[in-house]
């Protein structure tokens, strides 16, 4: 099998996509050979690029999220919206995506600050999807427990998966993210970010930690 060949399995096992934690951690299932090169990562990055710039299987969807190439965000409608024809199935994404700024107003509303920084203006906080939106299907895209609210700079290290978070709000930091930043920033290990609000959000966590936190 080959790497391209590989690296198409993992994302069909991943409903057609994947973000580089699922490929570095799936890929040897597929291709047992892949971590005997110092450079393996380097040259799954090299392969995924090739392709994409050559327009041929996959795609980049998002921040560190790629897909098949004939993935589309639709394959994530819910059963029920499944059935339906494909007009009805792009008014239903389409009315997604404008009731994803609604639940934005909602979150900021209901938790009001971010737990790191304490700001509270709604200018300079963002709703961060826990399970992040390309994973999510259209009832998960809209549950208020699947979010949090954080200043833009944790909302990028969390997206980016730099940081998370262990179900009693202790706080994760990625070998990725190196002791100079995390100095500057302000964060350390096993931190408890009291003001986090973890009831209900505990199954969106875990797949945070194991599907896009970089450990």
């Amino acid at each position: 099998m080959t790497k391209v060949e590989a690296i198409k399995k993992v994302m069909l096992d991943n409903s057609g996509i994947a973000n580089w934690k699922i490929l570095y951690n799936e890929l040897e299932k597929y291709y047992p050979d892949i971590k005997k090169s110092d450079e393996w990562q380097a040259w799954v990055r090299w392969v995924l690029y090739r392709e994409i710039k050559n327009w041929k299987n996959f795609k980049k969807i998002d921040d560190w999220i790629f897909a098949l190439l004939d993935y589309d965000e639709n394959n994530l409608l819910l059963d029920d919206e499944k059935n339906k024809d494909i007009i009805t199935q792009r008014k239903s994404f389409v009315n997604t995506r404008i009731k994803q700024g609604q639940l934005r107003n909602k979150v900021i509303k209901d938790l009001k600050i971010c737990p790191f920084t304490k700001i509270n203006d709604n200018r300079l906080l963002i709703a961060s999807h826990i399970k992040p939106w390309a994973f999510s299907d259209n009832k998960e895209r809209l549950d208020l427990k699947n979010v949090f609210v954080l200043s833009p700079l944790f909302d990028k290290l969390f997206d980016r998966g730099l940081i998370s978070f262990w179900n009693n709000k202790t706080l994760l930091i990625s070998r990725w993210l190196s002791e100079f930043n995390r100095k500057r920033i302000g964060i350390f290990e096993w931190q408890i970010i009291d003001l986090l609000p973890i009831d209900w959000r505990e199954s969106y966590l875990n797949f945070h930690r194991e599907k896009v936190f970089l450990d």
